[in-house]
């Protein structure tokens, strides 16, 4: 009996918790339970009957974390060891490839990536019951990326093309380019959308926009992101120190009275008139508008409001000095130095500083001679029938290969695609897959075959009659 008092007066000194009949007197460890069918749980404080989920006692009646559990600091519970290496808010992932298998927090979701987690799932994806996101039907998940993309269609015959109606069928119409093309209005894919003339790339939604109807050409969908003029128009640039950010189209050039403005307006480039003379003998026309000489003077000589002698980096145009990197110049002149044009904008080499005689055949944007088969690049209209733009030969009209095509490209020697057609969309098939010139043709056939029918019918009832 004396002994089973100094256990109760050693229990109630250390202050164990309940159940526990002894324990250390400074961290109140327990080192026995009261009742002896009892388990040290977790907490190591406390006792039980049962251990908590993914613990077992042992051999001393202590409960210990099953492997790959720890137990919680402060708590009666065990929880998975978090794995090392894992990604930030990951709990526990696989040794090799880090993939996540349980997130920290129990309310987020394993993401996409597979290895990070997170509350919301990214776009086209959505959690499934074991809280990892899915990509949604048509998506795929992007190789080391957090995000689905769709999954490219099988067997699309368009180039570039990632997802179609009617595969593989003459009514095949692509619906979506590769991530890096652009889709045109008659569902082609293309690099670049400014190889069609009068459109833009909407970076968005990845397809080819018609320009600001004051534009010619453009970098975007507003009147001041020209990028070219139509003619009469001429270009103002909104910063001239980054022209590729295009301008506002305006109005040509007009003369004025007394000490400023132009002159003279004796230049013509693109059908558009541009300044050769300032009223003040102390300007000079730069890029087709009167400017002052200043610190980054372009003009060596200035003589009577024109410049004589253009300096390094602008070539000389009826008293005017122009850069190749901005409009008008870059319609005149490629490549300029000492002042002077050396190259011209078509590609045929400047005649002393002078590209008023050089040429290319009406077919041709750029050339390396005047005759019809000597293109490099095709003008607007046209394409070239080897499909190279580093080998000369010649062009023909995309309406000759395409009726009703406006703009085309041949990707290779023999094959062309129209980028826009007469409607502007639509391409150059219709839904029974026939040409609207084959279309056209039956339908005339047809009226001649019915209108010949009549006729006869006509002349047969007549003739009984008469008998």
């Amino acid at each position: 009996m004396l002994v089973g008092l100094l256990l109760v007066c050693a229990a109630i000194w250390a202050n164990c918790a309940a159940g526990c009949k002894t324990c250390n007197p400074g961290d109140q460890a327990c080192t026995e339970c009261t009742d002896s069918s009892h388990n040290i749980q977790v907490d190591g404080k406390s006792c039980d009957a049962n251990c908590p989920q993914n613990s077992a006692a042992n051999d001393q009646k202590v409960c210990v974390c099953s492997a790959d559990y720890s137990p919680v600091v402060g708590e009666n519970r065990c929880e998975r060891t978090p794995s090392v290496g894992c990604a930030a808010g990951c709990k526990t992932c696989n040794p090799g490839d880090q993939a996540c298998t349980e997130c920290t927090d129990s309310s987020h979701n394993i993401q996409v990536d597979g290895k990070s987690c997170d509350a919301n799932c990214p776009q086209n994806s959505a959690a499934n019951d074991q809280k990892v996101c899915v990509c949604s039907a048509d998506y795929s998940p992007v190789v080391g990326e957090n995000r689905c993309e769709r999954t490219p269609s099988v067997g699309c015959n368009t180039p570039n093309c990632k997802a179609c109606d009617n595969p593989k069928t003459d009514r095949e119409v692509c619906t979506e380019c590769n991530d890096n093309s652009y889709l045109t209005p008659t569902s082609q894919c293309v690099k670049d959308c400014t190889t069609i003339s009068g459109y833009y790339g909407d970076t968005n939604e990845k397809k080819c926009r018609a320009c600001n109807p004051e534009c010619a050409e453009c970098v975007g969908p507003a009147n001041n992101q020209c990028s070219a003029c139509p003619a009469g128009k001429s270009l103002e640039y909104g910063n001239s120190m980054y022209p590729n950010n295009g301008g506002t189209c305006g109005d040509a050039c007009k003369t004025t009275g007394g000490s400023t403005g132009c002159k003279v307006c004796g230049s013509t480039i693109g059908e558009t008139l541009y300044c050769s003379q300032c009223n003040n003998n102390d300007q000079a026309p730069l890029n087709g508008n009167c400017a002052v000489n200043t610190r980054a003077a372009f003009c060596a000589t200035i003589t009577s409001g024109a410049c004589t002698k253009c300096n390094e980096g602008y070539f000389l145009k009826d008293g005017g000095c122009y850069q190749t990197d901005r409009q008008p110049g870059k319609q005149v002149c490629g490549t300029a130095g000492q002042g002077v044009c050396t190259k011209c904008a078509n590609g045929l080499p400047a005649d002393n500083g002078d590209c008023s005689g050089k040429k290319c055949h009406e077919s041709c944007s750029t050339c390396n001679g005047i005759d019809e088969a000597s293109c490099l690049i095709c003008a607007t209209g046209y394409y070239k029938e080897n499909g190279s733009d580093s080998t000369a030969g010649p062009c023909k009209r995309c309406s000759e290969r395409i009726p009703s095509c406006k703009q085309c490209t041949s990707p290779s020697a023999g094959s062309v695609i129209c980028l826009e057609s007469e409607a502007g969309t639509g391409g150059n098939v219709n839904k029974s897959g026939l040409s609207t010139g084959a279309i056209a043709g039956i339908a005339v056939a047809v009226i001649i075959v019915v209108g010949g029918l009549v006729g006869f019918l006509c002349w047969w009832f007549l003739c009984r009659g008469k008998a």
